[in-house]
């Protein structure tokens, strides 16, 4: 369906997300099936104090499908748009439907998929590829829950793994 995947913040020092093996392995099926739809796929690495760039918890997730041939931007905001380029690149490649998926529920990703939205793409969220971690007052699933409930049908569509890539001009 989608034209792009983006992937948000599955870097090393989130490795206490909720069902973190889960996300992680729905998210290499799906980057496997945009490799093999030769489809962009796109990387989105969170820096602040903590996470500095190239520093051990700033790195991807090692059992990511990531490689030298996919994009990467990096990012100082909850916004994977905001003075990154992302939004200029998907312009110049007529890349108006991108696929969303990474973490956090509620910071990073849901910041994304509203830029996005008012952006003008068009949004698809593989839901079992997202996730956070609980905060004081909510659980994981719950954060999940509740911004699902917000996304669907407002700001994109839901898709699995089993959602078929259709190579679009």
């Amino acid at each position: 369906m989608a034209q792009a995947l983006i992937i948000i913040d599955m870097q090393q020092a989130l490795a206490d997300l909720d069902h973190r093996d889960q996300v992680v392995a729905t998210i290499n099926q799906r980057i496997d099936q945009y490799r093999a739809a030769q489809q962009p796929i796109i990387f989105i690495q969170h820096t602040e104090p903590g996470m500095a760039v190239g520093s051990p918890n700033w790195q991807l997730f090692t059992d990511l499908h990531y490689d030298d041939n996919d994009t990467y931007y990096i990012k100082t905001q909850p916004d994977a748009f905001y003075q990154t380029g992302l939004a200029a690149y998907l312009k110049m490649n007529h890349l108006n439907h991108i696929e969303i998926c990474g973490a956090q529920v509620e910071y990073c990703v849901d910041t994304t998929v509203r830029v996005a939205f008012h952006l003008g793409f068009q949004i698809d969220l593989l839901m079992d590829g997202i996730t956070t971690t609980a905060s004081a007052t909510l659980s994981a699933a719950q954060i999940k829950q509740h911004h699902a409930q917000i996304w669907h049908h407002r700001f994109g569509e839901f898709v699995t793994v089993k959602t078929p890539l259709v190579n679009e001009p």
